[in-house]
C-alpha cells in the first residue's frame, strides 16, 4: 500500500453554477443543454442518468470508464489502454470497431471509439440516455447516448488549479481560466504504472497524458449566438497486463515485445444558433483528426511469436442542422434535422512473424499436412512482416423528425429517421519469405504473396420511435416507449493477416508443384472481411418519482424494464486454431431483458444513493458452422451492476474551515461470460472506495481511496490471456 504525499495548488473562486444544477444525479429538475433535447429531462419517456461536475470530482472520476456500475447495466472495462474503450450495456457491446452507445461532447459526435477514453476535465454534467436513441442520434446509439457538456465562460468566470498524487506514482495537474467570452483548461498526467512485466522487470502500464481545451462564446447579434471550441489531447502509454492461463493456473505477466499506445486527437467545432421570429436553427460543424499507433505482443509470452502494429490517420468532417419552431401551439412542438459526415481512414496494420511464430504457426501447421516421405518445409527468415494497408471511406447522411404532443397529463412523442451509409475499403496485403523444401527445392527460394482489391457496401436504416409519459402531478410519472436502433457495419481489417497467411502457404505449395488434398474448414476467407449492421427493437416501460418536503427531505426513485430483440448482433470472435487476429461476426438473433433502478435520498448534509441493473441476454439463434450457441449467455456484458454510496457533509459557520465531507461507496459487477460457449467467466466482484474533503473556501483538500479491500479481478480472457485489474489507489490528495 502506498501513502500519497500532500501537495499544494492555487485556487481562484468560480461562481456557482445555476441553482437548477445543485440537485443530485436523479434530479428531475434539470433541462439538458443539448440542442437536440427539446423536452426537459423529467418529461422524457426514457431512462436518464445525470452526473454533475461535483459528483465527478467527489468520486475522483478521470475518464468515462469510471462510470462503470455507477450507471445501471453500463460498463467500460479497462482492457489495458485508451484505445480499447469497449462499451457494454444491456447485454450488448463489442471489443473492437463500432460502439453500442453514441458519445456527444457539446453536441459534437465522437466518431471513433478510440477517442471514447477522454479526460473528464471541467465537465459540467453528463447525461446518459439509456435505450435506443436512433431517431435523434442515428448510427451507433443502439443502447443509448452519452451527452457531455463542458464548462463554458457563459456559466463561470475565474480560474482554478488542481494537483493530485496517488499510488502507482500517479500525478495529475490541471488548471482552468474563464474570463469574458473565453475559457481554457489544460491538464497533465503521469503514472509509473501498477503492473510489472517480469520479463524485463519494468512497469507495463505506465502513461503520460496531455489535454487542452479552449472555448470562445459570443452573441454576434440579438439573433445569432456563436460557440467555438478546440480540443487537443496527446497520450503515450504502455500496456497490456495479460497473464497466461495454463492448466487452470495464471502465470505472471511476462512478455518480450513492446506493447503500448500513442494517440493525438484534435477536434475543432463551431456551433451557431439563429433565433428568428418563427423558428430556431442550430448548426453544429466539426473537423476531427485522429492519429494513433498501437504496438502489441500478440502472444503475450516470452517467446518470439508474432507482433501487431496498428497505425491510423483519420480525418472526418461532420455537419448537423436542427430546426425548431419558435411559435407553436401549446399542444404541439417539434424538431427536424439533418446530419451527415464524411470520414477517411488510412490504416497500416502489419503482423510480424518472428522465429518462434514461424516455426509454431506456419511450419508446424504446414508440415503436419505433408507426408514425411515427400519432405518438410523450411523457412530461412528469422522474421517477416505481413503488410496490411487500408484506405477506408465512410459517408453517412440522415434526415430525422420528432413531434411532441401534450394532451392533458400525457406527453406523446413520435419520431422517424432515415439513415444512409456507404463504406468503401481499398486493401493491400502482402508478404515475402524465403523457403526450401528438400529434396524438391534444396536452395532457399523467394516467394511473395499479394492479396489486394476493393470492397464496398451501402445500406439504408429506418429508425422509428413512439413513446408516452403520464404525469400524475403527485411527483409520480409513468412512461413507455418502442424504439429501433442500429450499430454500423464494417470491415474486419484485423483478419487480413490470417487470410494472407493461408494464401501464402497455399502459394508456396503450389510454387513447388505440391497440391494438398482438402481445405481447412476453419480457415478465414474473403467472406469474413465484411460484417453487417446490427439492429434492435427495444420495448420499455418505467416510472420515476420525486418528492421534496418542507423539512428538507428529498427523494428520487426511478425504475425501468426493457426487452430487446436484436438481429445480426456483432460479436468479436477469435478464429479457430492459432490465429493472429480477431474479427467481428454476425449472430442470427439474440435478445436481452432486464431491469434498471436508481434511488436517492438526502436530508440536510446526509445523502444516500443506489443504482442496480440486471440483464439476461441470450443467443436466440447462433450457429457458427461448428457449434450451436442457442440459449447461451451473450459474452462480455455483465449480468448485474450495483452501486451504493453514502456521504455526510458538515458545515461550519465560524473558523477558516467551511465544511468537511466524508463518503464511502461500493460498486459490484458480475457475472461476465468470456466466450460464447460460456465455459469461462469472471464472477461477482465488488470494490470499496472512500473519500474525505476539507473545504477552506479559497481552496480545498480532497483524499480518496479506491479498492480498499485489495480485490483481485479480471476484465477479459483472450485465448488463454487473462487481463488483470488489481489496482490499489489507497490515497489521492487534491487541492482545489
Amino acid at each position: 500500500m502506498i501513502i500519497a504525499l500532500l501537495t499544494a495548488a492555487a485556487f481562484l473562486s468560480i461562481p456557482p453554477l445555476p441553482d437548477g444544477e445543485i440537485y443530485d444525479t436523479l434530479s428531475a429538475s434539470v433541462v439538458t443543454s443539448s440542442v437536440k433535447q427539446a423536452v426537459p429531462l423529467e418529461r422524457l419517456a426514457t431512462p436518464v442518468t445525470t452526473i454533475f461536475m461535483k459528483d465527478i470530482e467527489r468520486k475522483g472520476f478521470a475518464a468515462p470508464k469510471d462510470f462503470s456500475a455507477e450507471i445501471p447495466n453500463f460498463m467500460i472495462p479497462d482492457y489495458g489502454s485508451s484505445m480499447t474503450s469497449s462499451v457494454y450495456m444491456r447485454g450488448f457491446g463489442s471489443r473492437i470497431d463500432n460502439p453500442v452507445i453514441g458519445l456527444y461532447i457539446d453536441d459534437v459526435p465522437v466518431l471513433n471509439k478510440n477517442n471514447y477514453d477522454f479526460s473528464l476535465l471541467d465537465i459540467r454534467k453528463m447525461d446518459l440516455f439509456r435505450g435506443p436513441q436512433g431517431t435523434l442520434y442515428g448510427r451507433n446509439s443502439l443502447c443509448g447516448v452519452m451527452a457531455v457538456s463542458t464548462l463554458s465562460p457563459e456559466y463561470v468566470q475565474g480560474g482554478r488549479a488542481r494537483l493530485s498524487y496517488g499510488s502507482g506514482g500517479t500525478i495529475n495537474a490541471s488548471g482552468a481560466w474563464y474570463q469574458g467570452k473565453f475559457g481554457v483548461v489544460a491538464a497533465l498526467r503521469h503514472t509509473e504504472g501498477f503492473f510489472t512485466n517480469e520479463y524485463d522487470d519494468d512497469k507495463c502500464d505506465w502513461g503520460n497524458d496531455f489535454y487542452i481545451r479552449g472555448r470562445f462564446v459570443s452573441d454576434i447579434s440579438n439573433a445569432l449566438h456563436f460557440d467555438h471550441g478546440t480540443t487537443v489531447s496527446y497520450l503515450n502509454q504502455g500496456g497490456y497486463p495479460y497473464k497466461q492461463l495454463v492448466d487452470g493456473n495464471l502465470r505472471p505477466i511476462s512478455y518480450n515485445d513492446d506493447c503500448g499506445y500513442q494517440r493525438l486527437s484534435i477536434t475543432d467545432a463551431t456551433k451557431l444558433t439563429f433565433s428568428l421570429e418563427k423558428f430556431t436553427l442550430n448548426s453544429i460543424s466539426s473537423l476531427q483528426i485522429l492519429s494513433d499507433r498501437m504496438d502489441m505482443d500478440q502472444d503475450f509470452t516470452s517467446a518470439s511469436m508474432f507482433t501487431l502494429m496498428q497505425m491510423q490517420h483519420e480525418y472526418a468532417a461532420t455537419q448537423e442542422v436542427t430546426l425548431r419552431p419558435s411559435n407553436h401551439p401549446d399542444w404541439w412542438d417539434s424538431q427536424s434535422g439533418y446530419f451527415g459526415f464524411v470520414r477517411f481512414n488510412n490504416m497500416d496494420a502489419p503482423v510480424t512473424f518472428k522465429r518462434d511464430g514461424i516455426q509454431t504457426l506456419i511450419l508446424d501447421n504446414a508440415n503436419a499436412h505433408i507426408p514425411p516421405q515427400i519432405g518438410q518445409l523450411a523457412i530461412s527468415d528469422d522474421s517477416f512482416p505481413i503488410a496490411d494497408d487500408f484506405d477506408i471511406w465512410t459517408v453517412n447522411q440522415a434526415l430525422y423528425h420528432e413531434s411532441y404532443f401534450t394532451l392533458g397529463r400525457w406527453l406523446l412523442t413520435a419520431g422517424i429517421r432515415l439513415d444512409w451509409e456507404w463504406n468503401h475499403m481499398k486493401y493491400d496485403s502482402r508478404a515475402t519469405l524465403h523457403y526450401a523444401f528438400p529434396p524438391l527445392v534444396s536452395e532457399y527460394r523467394e516467394f511473395t504473396s499479394v492479396y489486394d482489391g476493393r470492397i464496398r457496401n451501402s445500406y439504408w436504416q429506418f429508425l422509428p420511435k413512439v413513446s408516452a409519459i403520464y404525469d400524475t402531478r403527485f411527483g409520480l410519472k409513468f412512461f413507455g416507449s418502442i424504439a429501433r436502433g442500429y450499430k454500423s457495419g464494417g470491415f474486419n481489417t484485423q483478419i487480413f493477416s490470417d487470410i494472407l497467411q493461408n494464401k501464402l502457404m497455399t502459394g508456396v505449395m503450389n510454387d513447388m508443384g505440391v497440391h494438398l488434398d482438402g481445405e481447412d474448414e476453419n480457415a478465414v476467407t474473403v467472406k469474413n472481411t465484411v460484417y453487417k449492421p446490427e439492429t434492435s427493437l427495444d420495448y420499455e416501460i418505467g416510472f420515476r418519482y420525486g418528492f421534496a418536503s418542507k423539512s428538507g427531505h428529498k427523494v428520487n426513485v426511478s425504475a425501468s424494464f426493457f426487452y430487446i430483440d436484436a438481429e445480426n448482433q456483432q460479436i468479436t470472435v477469435f478464429p479457430a486454431g492459432k490465429s493472429t487476429g480477431r474479427m467481428m461476426a454476425n449472430v442470427g438473433q439474440s435478445y436481452s431483458c432486464g431491469v434498471e433502478s436508481e434511488a436517492a435520498w438526502s436530508y440536510k448534509g446526509l445523502s444516500l444513493n443506489a443504482s442496480y441493473g440486471y440483464t439476461h441476454a441470450e443467443f436466440a439463434e447462433y450457429f457458427d458452422g461448428n457449434y450451436d450457441y442457442k440459449g447461451n449467455h451473450i459474452p462480455y456484458s455483465p449480468e448485474q451492476t450495483l452501486s451504493l454510496r453514502g456521504s455526510y457533509r458538515m458545515d461550519f459557520k465560524k473558523g477558516i474551515m467551511r465544511s468537511i465531507e466524508i463518503g464511502a461507496e461500493y460498486t459490484g459487477v458480475g457475472r461476465i461470460w468470456w466466450n460464447e460457449s460460456n465455459t469461462r467467466s469472471q464472477g461477482w466482484y465488488g470494490l470499496l472506495a472512500a473519500n474525505v474533503s476539507f473545504d477552506f473556501g479559497r481552496f480545498s483538500i480532497f483524499a480518496r481511496g479506491e479498492n480498499l479491500t485489495d480485490e483481485d479481478y479480471y476484465t477479459e480472457e483472450q485465448t488463454c490471456q487473462i487481463h488483470c485489474r488489481h489496482q490499489l489507489r489507497l490515497l489521492t490528495i487534491n487541492l482545489l
